[in-house]
């Protein structure tokens, strides 16, 4: 994994607590994980906080979309909250950055 990337991305999660959103860790994944990546890959990123444990809004998903354009344009955000990321064992995402991920932690 490049460092480039991981820096990026700590940038952004420390962007993401600045600006108010309880940010517990970020799971990079999918290309960039796999070191699989090419000239147009995004950074898959899973952004793990209590916050999504609850109801979040639209208006909460373009939050993490508009940080990530002002820090990594790359960066394309998934909201998970911190319980379903320990205990959801029905999605493929989730499952898929368990297997495959790298954890950043703030």
């Amino acid at each position: 994994m490049s460092e480039i990337v991981i820096t990026s991305v700590k940038k952004y999660l420390k962007e993401l607590l600045r600006i108010g959103i309880p940010v517990r860790q970020g799971v990079i994944f999918g290309s960039y994980a796999r070191e699989n990546t090419h000239e147009w890959s995004d950074i898959d990123l899973l952004v793990i906080s209590d916050k999504y444990d609850e109801a979040y809004s639209r208006d909460d998903i373009n939050l993490l979309w508009r940080t990530a354009a002002r820090t990594d344009s790359r960066i394309e955000p998934i909201p998970i909250g911190t319980n379903r990321w320990k205990t959801d064992d029905g999605s493929t995402i989730i499952e898929i950055a368990r297997r495959e991920g790298i954890c950043v932690e703030v």
